[in-house]
């Protein structure tokens, strides 16, 4: 079993760092070594992505793929720039583009004073990130220990690397992997950090919030459903592709993609128990 689950990780491991990751590891403090470029023309696995001991950082947000603009709106005056490999929040695509929300590193002197200036170079966890493209006001924040100023905007899908990207990760994970228990499925898991909630007994949901860009109380993006130590479907506010699977439409925008053969009562059993849930929840 042990020889399983180092397997399972090295897989999942490969599947996310096959582009060339050279310089990148350890630049941000909760993300390194990740993503899949499968933008990228050739998408070939180089020798220069990092070695993994054990487990990988998690991914809890997208990356850009090569470099990208952020705009105030779709193909409209340039906000920023930004260079490869940068993390930042992604609400769902609207017409090939992405509303994005990015933080960057300021000073108190900005903090107070949050009027930033053309051609400001910026940082995301101390790291060189990219270039104001224009003089703006932005809102700020702080948590006591640092402060930064965020960028809301959008950029096109072409700019953000699908390895990094859930709903797509998922699909290409379970078409390589044939188990479905929940040990089959700890490296996905702990590789997206997904959150446990056992509030829908029998069932347990391992899931991430949608970016909050759009929403300021933000719900599921996705979460895996299990019942016992077996994954049933994947509940999903976004779209997602599964092979074989079945889907029901369920309150408040969500939806369920059952596995194949799961037995039709337990299906209507956690669609009931869910949508009494959900709509309780503010």
């Amino acid at each position: 079993m042990h020889l399983n689950k180092h397997l399972s990780c090295l897989a999942l491991a490969a599947l996310l760092v096959s582009c060339n990751l050279k310089n990148k590891p350890g630049k941000y403090d909760n993300e390194e070594g990740i993503a899949a470029d499968s933008n990228s023309k050739t998408n070939k696995k180089t020798t220069n992505t990092p070695k993994i001991a054990g487990a990988i950082a998690p991914i809890i947000s997208e990356r850009i793929s090569g470099g990208a603009t952020i705009f105030m709106n779709p193909g409209s005056e340039p906000l920023a720039s930004l260079l490869d490999y940068i993390p930042l929040r992604c609400a769902p695509v609207k017409k090939d583009w992405y509303p994005v929300s990015v933080d960057f590193d300021i000073t108190k002197e900005e903090f107070s004073k949050p009027l930033f200036h053309k051609g400001r170079k910026i940082k995301v966890n101390g790291v060189a990130a990219g270039t104001l493209q224009r003089d703006i006001k932005l809102p700020v924040s702080t948590n006591g220990e640092k402060m930064w100023a965020t960028i809301n905007g959008y950029t096109e899908k072409k700019n953000i690397r699908n390895g990094t990207i859930i709903e797509t990760a998922l699909s290409s994970f379970l078409k390589q992997h044939a188990g479905r228990s929940t040990d089959d499925m700890q490296p996905f898991i702990r590789n997206f950090k997904l959150e446990e909630e056992t509030t829908l007994k029998p069932y347990i949901l391992y899931f991430n919030y949608e970016s909050g860009i759009d929403d300021p109380s933000p719900l599921y993006r996705l979460a895996l459903v299990f019942q016992g130590k077996q994954l049933i479907g994947v509940l999903h506010s976004r779209p997602l592709q599964l092979d074989g699977s079945s889907t029901r439409r369920l309150q408040r925008g969500f939806t369920i993609s059952y596995l194949n053969g799961i037995d039709k009562t337990l299906k209507e059993d956690f669609a009931v128990k869910f949508n009494k849930f959900i709509v309780s929840v503010d």
